[in-house]
């Protein structure tokens, strides 16, 4: 059974308790890391500034205490997490298939993190991917893979 390192304990301590819940049963089933939890001010600017957050410091839900939004991904034993690396030449067959699939686990690991959500009552579960939550994946318009959030 997969078990998390003390880097993804200790982010996933500064998350409220229905967050930890979800994630720690996922685990049981699906490897995978807990990237961030709670965000202080600089980090939050510091996310705006890299155009990795839309939100500013303190309306993220990553701003509160404990964190009402956790970044997490898919972790492969041996490969790590696969973060999609769109290829240099989309010509080249090899690279354009591993960015699909590497893109591709993202969304499967964040379906079945929303399935264990939802199998445990949970009605107010919010992916990143999936803003609207009306699960049409086109109509998003700021895609961040990793950011689920979900209030006690």
């Amino acid at each position: 059974m997969p078990k998390y390192s003390k880097r993804s304990e200790e982010n996933l301590a500064t998350c409220n308790e229905t967050i930890q819940r979800v994630f720690r049963w996922v685990l049981e089933r699906y490897d995978h890391t807990i990237i961030e939890g709670h965000r202080p001010k600089e980090r939050q600017d510091e996310m705006v500034r890299l155009g990795r957050s839309k939100t500013p410091w303190p309306t993220s839900k990553h701003n509160a205490m404990p964190s009402n939004a956790v970044d997490a991904g898919p972790y492969i034993p041996g490969r790590g997490i696969p973060w999609p690396k769109p290829p240099k030449d989309w010509r080249d067959k090899d690279a354009r298939q591993q960015y699909i699939k590497d893109l591709c686990q993202w969304y499967h690991f964040a379906g079945y993190v929303e399935g264990m959500a939802h199998a445990m009552g949970i009605d107010n579960w919010r992916w990143g991917g999936d803003w609207d939550r009306d699960h049409d994946l086109q109509d998003q318009t700021f895609d961040d893979l990793p950011h689920h959030e979900c209030e006690d």
